[in-house]
């Protein structure tokens, strides 16, 4: 049971995000809005985004949501699909990661109450 919540778009957690940084930096990351995973690379996902985004916000906020599948990142795309992998194989060899670390045992142990204890 969900006790009645509502899952939020992408598009609202994008914004909601942004909204709690600090109204100064709030423009800069309204314009820098970056996509990674292999799964934001589905056909029109990044102007159906920004499109929501737009929808969504007070009129006249603008954004930029990168990659711009008309503009061209220099390998960026080749990197994209695996950017979710990569920055979690290089915080798993940071010293701190064993300081969140879950092992498969506490896992079964706690389930994914162990994850808020670890403050993670």
């Amino acid at each position: 049971d969900d006790g009645g919540a509502v899952a939020k778009g992408l598009p609202a957690l994008v914004q909601k995000s942004i909204s709690m940084c600090d109204r100064d930096l709030q423009p800069d990351l309204l314009s820098s809005v970056v996509l990674a995973g292999g799964t934001t690379m589905l056909p029109g996902f990044s102007e159906r985004l920004k499109h929501e985004l737009v929808r969504i916000s007070a009129p006249g906020t603008s954004f930029n949501v990168v990659p711009d599948s008309k503009g061209s990142e220099r390998g960026y795309n080749s990197q994209r699909k695996h950017a979710a992998w990569i920055g979690g194989s290089m915080f798993a060899s940071l010293d701190t990661f064993r300081h969140v670390q879950v092992t498969k045992q506490e896992w079964e142990d706690c389930d994914e109450s162990i994850i808020h204890r670890r403050g993670v």
